[in-house]
C-alpha cells in the first residue's frame, strides 16, 4: 500500500510497438508488385526493398509469403466488411460487396491465382478467413435469434454460400462482377433462401 510500483496491469510493456507505418507500406508494396509481377513474380525481398526495410521485419510479421498477400490484400476489418446496421438486407449485400469487390479486382485476382495454386496449411488458411468470417458468422447468428433467418440454417454453410458465388462470379468476370448488378444478384438469391 501507498507504493509507486506499478500493478502488472500497469505496467508498460517491453520491447518496441510495432510500426503500423511499416505495416501500411509493406501492404502498399505488397499490392503494387502483385499488380506489376503477378503472385510468381512477387518476393519478400522485393517487398522489403520497396517497403524501405528488410526481410528480417517482414517475416517478424507475417509466417510466409501466403500470409504477408492475404493480409495485404483481403482487408477484413471494417463496416465495409461486415456491417451490423439490424438490416439484414442491407448487411447481407454489404457482405456480398466486400467479397465480389475483394475477388473483383486485379490484385485480388492476381493473389487468389498464386495462393489456389500453392498448398496452404490450415493455419494460414485459418487466419486468412478466420477473422471476417467470424464477424459474418456473429451477424447472421443476430439474425437467426431475432427470428429473421430461418432457425434451421447453418452459420456456416450461409458464409460458404454468400462468398461462394462472389468468387466465382469475379473468376468469370472479372472487375465487371464488382457491380451493383451482381451484388443484387448474390444477395437476393441469397436472402430468398435463408429468410424465416
Amino acid at each position: 500500500m501507498g507504493s509507486n510500483t506499478p500493478t502488472d496491469a500497469e505496467s508498460p510493456k517491453l520491447g518496441r510497438p510495432r510500426s503500423t507505418t511499416l505495416d501500411v507500406a509493406i501492404a502498399t508494396a505488397t499490392i503494387e508488385l502483385l499488380e506489376e509481377h503477378g503472385y510468381a513474380g512477387l518476393s519478400l525481398a522485393a517487398v522489403a526493398e520497396r517497403a524501405g526495410t528488410t526481410t528480417a521485419s517482414i517475416y517478424r510479421r507475417f509466417s510466409s509469403k501466403s500470409d504477408m498477400v492475404i493480409t495485404a490484400v483481403f482487408r477484413t476489418d471494417g463496416d465495409d466488411v461486415v456491417s451490423d446496421t439490424g438490416d439484414l438486407a442491407d448487411d447481407v449485400r454489404t457482405m456480398v460487396r466486400w467479397a465480389l469487390e475483394k475477388y473483383a479486382s486485379p490484385t485480388g485476382r492476381a493473389a487468389l491465382a498464386g495462393l489456389l495454386s500453392e498448398p496452404l496449411d490450415a493455419t494460414t488458411r485459418a487466419h486468412a478467413v478466420g477473422e471476417v468470417w467470424h464477424r459474418m458468422g456473429d451477424r447472421l447468428r443476430r439474425s437467426i435469434d431475432s427470428g429473421d433467418i430461418d432457425p434451421t440454417m447453418d452459420v456456416g454453410t450461409l458464409i460458404v454460400m454468400l462468398t461462394g458465388p462472389a468468387m466465382a462470379a469475379a473468376t468469370v468476370h472479372g472487375p465487371a462482377a464488382a457491380s451493383d448488378e451482381w451484388v443484387e444478384r448474390i444477395a437476393s438469391t441469397l436472402l430468398d433462401g435463408i429468410r424465416a
